[in-house]
């Protein structure tokens, strides 16, 4: 009997949360920070729960149903500072069988997204995505994957100031990374919906950890093309680049959201810290992943990269 009442009270509070949860009239975010390493700073801030919002409120974890509906209510106010239209994809996911939904609820979850238009009418798009859920409860998810989101972010920023763009640009924020990508696998079926030209599709996924100082970052791609992009852009800030080549034939990986759009045969790249050489957050999925181990300094230096790869390609 406690049992059932413990369950029905957990659900009630849960409907009482998600019908006055919708923040968009409570201010979240009041300003942003002009210096864009400060601006790095205050977003991982907030979204580790080392800063509280403007309404006292803290993104502790982004683990649970409650803190990832909080996380999504800040990352919408954050695409409007852009004056972008912030839009809640809504997705269920069954089971692979369908009989398991009988007893276990089927995947359910929202990305959150926005579109940077072209300055001239045009249906090609370049998709920036990142996740914004944590492994584990409690963690503040400041390396995995708060640096991500800062990340593409940051460069949409900078792309919106400038006079010519000729692509699309989609900042996207991907819900369930930790649950075998389930939001990222949803967005792929959203792009064929809405029947987007997609030119490339750039995933970051933890770019906040340079155990060895040597500010190197790591792509994986199945694109010779975009290999090259990043390949000047790195040479062009002195950059060292450590690249990891992934035939998408046959390919069943599933460790994060880039893996997704390999297996739908997108133009496709996933960046970050060097995780396939080893060196990357020891924290992650853990309480230990805080913001003061965030290496402020190397999330710029991969910022400044990846800017220049998404310039280049909106301007040729």
């Amino acid at each position: 009997m406690k049992i059932k009442t413990l369950f029905i009270l957990s659900n009630l509070f849960w409907c009482l949360f998600s019908c006055d949860s919708n923040l968009d009239n409570v201010v979240l975010i009041s300003e942003l920070p002009i210096d864009n390493l400060e601006l790095q700073q205050h977003i991982i801030g907030q979204l580790s729960g080392h800063k509280s919002l403007e309404n006292n409120m803290v993104i502790n974890a982004r683990w649970s149903k409650l803190e990832r509906h909080l996380t999504r209510d800040y990352l919408k106010q954050l695409i409007s500072v852009l004056d972008i239209e912030p839009i809640v994809h809504d997705y269920v996911s069954p089971n692979i069988n369908p009989a398991v939904d009988l007893v276990f609820e089927p995947f359910r979850g929202s990305n959150v997204y926005g579109i940077l238009p072209a300055t001239t009418k045009t249906n090609d798009y370049i998709i920036l995505g990142a996740h914004y859920d944590t492994g584990v409860r409690g963690a503040p998810g400041a390396v995995d994957n708060a640096s991500g989101m800062t990340l593409i972010f940051t460069v949409i920023k900078q792309m919106k100031s400038l006079k010519s763009r000729n692509k699309n640009i989609v900042i996207v924020f991907f819900d369930q990374e930790e649950e075998e990508n389930v939001g990222s696998k949803a967005f792929t079926k959203l792009i064929d919906d809405n029947t987007w030209n997609v030119h490339s599709v750039h995933c970051f996924d933890m770019a906040g950890w340079d155990g060895d100082d040597n500010d190197e970052f790591e792509v994986y791609s199945p694109s010779d093309a975009l290999i090259e992009l990043y390949r000047s852009s790195s040479e062009h800030y002195g950059i060292p680049l450590d690249e990891v080549i992934i035939d998408p034939i046959g390919y069943d990986k599933g460790s994060t959201d880039f893996d997704e759009f390999v297996k739908t045969g997108y133009n496709s790249i996933g960046g970050g810290e060097c995780v396939y050489k080893g060196d990357y957050s020891p924290y992650k999925d853990t309480v230990k992943d805080t913001f003061e181990t965030v290496d402020f300094e190397y999330l710029w230096s991969n910022t400044k990269l990846v800017s220049k790869v998404i310039n280049n390609l909106i301007s040729d």
